[in-house]
């Protein structure tokens, strides 16, 4: 997936030629580096100060999900955990492997956390996530085609995915409702009931998880509607920071543009390549032809904003090696005290 990334990654540059890929307002000489020296300037500060405001949303969703579950947790803590996850899940060809090993970081950091809520608690902030990125995608995808007569070439095909996607989404939120899951009855379709691990104590655990997770997105609890619209605000800065981009590469500042846009950055997180590398850029550029506002624009445009969500999946990454440094630590020190123990006569 990675290679096929690079492949189209290519393509994009080759495309948007190197003349133009330097094109950014008030850039001066046009190159490529002018799209990562934006960091260090007024408006790249502005881009990882509204990052900065949209991993706080993130953060502070997580808190709520595990205070419904009578777990009051410092900001701090849940900070690490949260980049972590999303460190992961940016580097990763699929985006829950950062659900997973949040997870299992969570869990080894809150020892009074069962495994069921642990999990339970990051694939909820994954649903709740889901949510609201469904709903900006088909906005903007619907913005798109009534401004542009290239939709029906560009996002049929991508409507016809993320209509399955909704529609599993509104049957999942349903059987919420009912606290009926999916997992066992998947688990007998797929033939997995039958394997060793989801015989025994691994499928107590997952199926656990998931009675958590319905009683955490039963419309009746204060906590679910909290998380939702802390989702929202999430991806209200999210958009924000599109739209700031729409702005320095282009000049233009029409709110339906800049949704339509957004839009199509959020079909390029779709792929399973990691980072969406070329996907992304492939993505918004084919979004800024459409819209008569240039393929070129569009890869300057994708690249300033992977530019700064490589910094925070940095981040995340040097705190994904400390945690797991942290557990190899602690099982090779229980190892050694067990080890002392046998010997001890």
């Amino acid at each position: 997936m990675a290679f096929l990334g690079v492949i189209l990654f290519l393509i994009v540059i080759i495309k948007a030629g190197p003349v133009n890929l330097g094109r950014i307002i008030k850039a001066g000489p046009v190159n490529l580096g002018r799209v990562f020296a934006l960091l260090f300037n007024f408006q790249g500060l502005l881009l990882v100060a509204i990052t900065i405001l949209a991993a706080y949303f993130g953060i502070w969703r997580s808190a709520i999900v595990l205070h419904s579950y009578g777990h009051k947790l410092a900001f701090w803590p849940l900070a690490t955990l949260w980049l972590a996850g999303f460190g992961a899940g940016y580097a990763l060809p699929i985006n829950l492997g950062g659900d997973i090993i949040k997870a299992y970081f969570t869990k080894k950091k809150f020892d009074f956390l069962s495994w069921e809520r642990a999990i339970a608690a990051s694939f909820a902030e994954r649903i709740l996530d889901a949510t609201i990125f469904f709903v900006f995608l088909i906005g903007g995808l619907a913005i798109f085609a009534l401004k542009s007569n290239l939709a029906a070439y560009l996002s049929v095909g991508v409507l016809v995915v993320l209509g399955l996607v909704t529609t599993g989404l509104i049957l999942f939120y349903l059987k919420a409702q009912q606290k009926e899951g999916f997992l066992q009855w998947f688990f007998n379709f797929s033939g997995l009931a039958k394997s060793r691990f989801f015989k025994g104590q691994g499928n107590d655990v997952l199926l656990g998880a998931e009675k958590e997770m319905l009683q955490f997105f039963h419309v009746s609890r204060v906590y679910f509607w909290q998380g939702l619209a802390v989702s929202f605000l999430r991806y209200l800065a999210l958009f924000g920071r599109v739209w700031l981009l729409l702005f320095l590469v282009t000049g233009h500042v029409g709110l339906f543009k800049a949704l339509a846009i957004f839009g199509f950055t959020l079909v390029g997180f779709l792929s399973p390549v990691p980072a969406s590398l070329g996907t992304l850029e492939l993505s918004v550029g084919l979004g800024f032809q459409g819209l008569g506002l240039g393929f070129d624009s569009g890869a300057v445009l994708s690249m300033a904003l992977r530019s700064v969500d490589l910094l925070a999946c940095l981040a995340g990454l040097v705190f994904c090696a400390k945690f797991a440094l942290a557990t190899a630590e602690r099982r090779v020190l229980s190892l050694f005290k067990w080890g002392r123990g046998q010997a001890a006569p």
